[in-house]
């Protein structure tokens, strides 16, 4: 049996984030923290399936539920400031929740825009522990995201289309040399790993995603 838990966290006047903890009332060793797109929210396809596929192998969830596309403060920064804007509002949520219930190991699964606060924590470790990548749409034509997933000494999984604007293929070459990466290219998907126009040929597309995201998660579990 899962607890549904709905919290926001103030870190500022200008940013208060919502977040919904899904955690087992048998306390689990492991969690997966899940980090949307701008526009691709924790209740799209690709985190409602791997938010069952944890909670199948009794893993605890955390999405984070940022609002960076509606936040008038947020827009008017440079992008550097808007990164660091983006790692400390979700390190804020994780501190929040971990203060309540610690995890021997971590699952971060990240898409998109999420995919830059994820880089982040992947050189600090403020809060991963035993951690494991799953990075959906990954902006690889970000230097800090390429060279975080070209360099990880953490087991990865990176999932992308090659149609997705942030496809590149001669960085996506690059980071399948690094063994510890699983490089996974959907034929004819863009950035929401959808196939334009036929809607059959997506929901073909998403099983190749998350049956990947099924056999990571199973390998990795403790």
């Amino acid at each position: 049996m899962y607890e549904f838990i709905e919290g926001q966290v103030l870190r500022t006047e200008y940013s208060t984030i919502p977040y919904m903890w899904i955690r087992s009332k048998q306390p689990a060793k492991s969690i997966c923290i899940m980090l949307p797109g701008l526009g691709y929210t924790t209740q799209r396809p690709l985190f409602h399936y791997s938010t069952g596929i944890c909670l199948d192998q009794n893993i605890d969830v955390l999405h984070i539920n940022y609002q960076f596309a509606k936040n008038e403060h947020f827009k008017m920064l440079p992008d550097p400031d808007q990164d660091q804007w983006m790692y400390e509002d979700v390190k804020s949520v994780v501190d929040e929740v971990l203060k309540e219930r610690s995890y021997d190991q971590c699952f971060l699964l990240s898409k998109s825009i999420g995919t830059i606060p994820m880089a982040m924590e992947w050189k600090q470790r403020n809060y991963v522990r035993n951690a494991f990548g799953i990075w959906l749409t990954p902006l690889i034509k970000m230097d800090e995201v390429y060279q975080t997933l070209l360099k990880t000494e953490l087991p990865s999984l990176c999932i992308i289309g090659d149609q997705d604007h942030h496809y590149n293929e001669e960085r996506i070459s690059a980071i399948t040399t690094n063994h510890l990466v699983n490089t996974v290219v959907i034929p004819n998907t863009e950035h929401s790993i959808e196939v334009k126009g036929d809607v059959l040929a997506t929901i073909d597309a998403l099983k190749v995603a998350v049956k990947q995201i099924n056999e990571f998660v199973k390998k990795h579990k403790e």
